[in-house]
């Protein structure tokens, strides 16, 4: 008798285990807008496109992104492929620059459930590759490693929060960033979110900010957010907004 009940209870544990997996594939987790990453991939066979505009006030005149575009494939439960560019007005300079970002291609996988205070846990791997000549492309091709982190506090708040370096290509030195994000849905299709992050180098530029916005499920495949915040560059005070949408396709 204690032998059968033994092997219910793993069949029932295994059940609720796979329940709790396809749950975790079958959300509509996106990585916009804000800066923290979400420790979440994209199921097998499953394609998400997430794309927006962003507009930055700097002391030194105006950035956009035209758009920005991150695209997502599900290569296994729990890992994804990651491709994404921007087209880039900068007028911050004397001269205007007008182009794309370098192309960022990039393997994100799913490493750790959540377990208690254990948070669900991914690691990101991005390689940034130049793809002309221009002044907005780097010389050398860059890469970043990031840790992201997620502990879901209720069914309605979670915090998520990312550490790594990134080696942009323009400089031998890497730069470290971090943020902390703050999650609270009000609704079944209603997201917000207040972050922090920052961006340090030993030598050269420093910038940290604060975040929010909110995010809308208009069908259970496709969302649109906004988000405003302000950030410190070697201590001068910008300003910048973004707005955009996601969709996947499966």
């Amino acid at each position: 008798m204690k032998k059968i009940f033994l092997v219910f209870y793993l069949i029932v544990q295994s059940l609720s285990l796979f329940a709790q997996e396809q749950d975790r594939l079958n959300e509509l987790t996106v990585d916009r807008p804000g800066i923290a990453e979400a420790p979440f991939t994209v199921a097998p066979r499953t394609f998400q496109l997430e794309t927006g505009f962003d507009y930055y006030k700097r002391t030194s005149g105006e950035i956009l992104f035209l758009p920005v575009t991150l695209f997502r494939a599900g290569l296994s439960n729990n890992t994804e492929l990651r491709i994404s560019a921007k087209h880039i007005l900068d007028k911050t300079a004397a001269q205007k620059l007008n182009g794309f970002s370098p192309l960022t291609i990039g393997i994100k996988t799913h490493i750790i459930e959540q377990r208690g205070w254990v948070p669900e846990t991914d690691i990101l791997v991005d390689l940034i590759i130049p793809i002309s000549s221009t002044d907005l492309q780097p010389e050398k091709m860059g890469h970043d490693v990031l840790l992201l982190f997620q502990n879901d506090l209720s069914p309605k708040i979670a915090i998520n929060y990312n550490i790594g370096l990134i080696w942009d290509g323009f400089s031998n030195e890497n730069q470290f960033t971090g943020s902390f994000c703050f999650n609270y849905l009000p609704t079944d299709k209603t997201g917000l979110f207040i972050e922090y992050f920052d961006f340090l180098r030993r030598k050269g530029s420093k910038e940290h900010g604060i975040d929010g916005g909110f995010t809308f499920l208009l069908w259970p495949l496709v969302q649109a957010d906004f988000s405003a915040g302000v950030s410190w560059v070697d201590g001068n005070l910008n300003h910048f907004v973004s707005s955009g949408i996601s969709f996947r396709i499966e």
